[in-house]
């Protein structure tokens, strides 16, 4: 069931099967029909709920109301309206019954990086140009931070996130995790932190070479799935990126 919130999912299906009720029963009785125009506002909403929760359900809620067959097309879409209701309603019975359906990643909670690079992209279902847009914005972002605008790709996380000898001030200006400690009480480099720099190395190279340079190759759109698990891979990469401070550079 992907609907990121289920409860302003069923309001709104609510109000439109209102609309619906209050029309049909207009047309029974030869008066105006007050509440088309609110109706036709909700419409592309509720097919999207419907393509959702009842793909069924959607194809009595599509397309325009035939004037000629109206009363019986609006019983058709209160019908498919009191189903959809019915299934968010019951949610937590569906749930008991058939057992979690698993996490579901909406989009829009992306970093902001990621996702303002991509909305367009994305509604349109350009998912591999969404992609490599997301990619290429996160690396945009670290070289503006650092300062590095002659590097990019894998070289560009190497030197964000490399590990500079223990006591020695970074040759360039680098990206470091501030909460967590360097150094231990007794002066030693804190493993964890190495940890944490040389990981987000490794993923950011991981980012460059396995998902922007591969997805850069070749003509074939990729699955709406795939892309947003890339999308979420690109996502970590970039709050690490941005939760990161910067090191100065050693003066020359």
């Amino acid at each position: 069931m992907a609907i990121a919130n289920p409860e302003a999912a069923l309001e709104k299906l609510r109000e439109f099967h209102d609309l619906l009720v209050a029309d049909e029963g207009a047309i029974r009785s030869g008066r105006p029909q007050a509440s088309q125009a609110r109706r036709t506002a909700l419409q592309p909403l509720i097919e999207r709920i419907a393509g959702e929760l009842d793909p069924d359900s959607a194809e009595h809620l599509g397309g325009r109301w035939n004037n000629l067959m109206q009363s019986w097309t609006l019983s058709g879409a209160i019908g498919a309206t009191r189903r959809l209701v019915g299934i968010l309603e019951d949610r937590e019975e569906y749930q008991r019954i058939l057992g979690p359906e698993g996490p579901t990643l909406a989009a829009g909670g992306l970093h902001s990086w990621v996702w303002h690079a991509v909305v367009n992209l994305w509604e349109n279902e350009h998912y591999k140009q969404a992609v490599n847009a997301a990619a290429s914005a996160i690396e945009e972002q670290t070289q503006l931070k650092l300062d590095r605008g002659d590097l990019s790709g894998a070289d560009l996380y190497t030197q964000a996130f490399k590990v500079d000898e223990i006591g020695a001030r970074p040759a360039g200006r680098r990206l470091r995790f501030q909460h967590i400690e360097e150094l231990t009480s007794d002066g030693k480099r804190n493993k964890s932190w190495t940890s944490a720099h040389q990981g987000a190395m490794s993923f950011g190279q991981g980012c460059a070479l396995g998902i922007r340079n591969l997805n850069a190759h070749g003509t074939s759109e990729l699955p709406e799935q795939e892309a947003l698990e890339y999308l979420a891979a690109l996502s970590v990469l970039a709050r690490w990126v941005d939760r990161c401070e910067v090191t100065p550079a050693t003066a020359t």
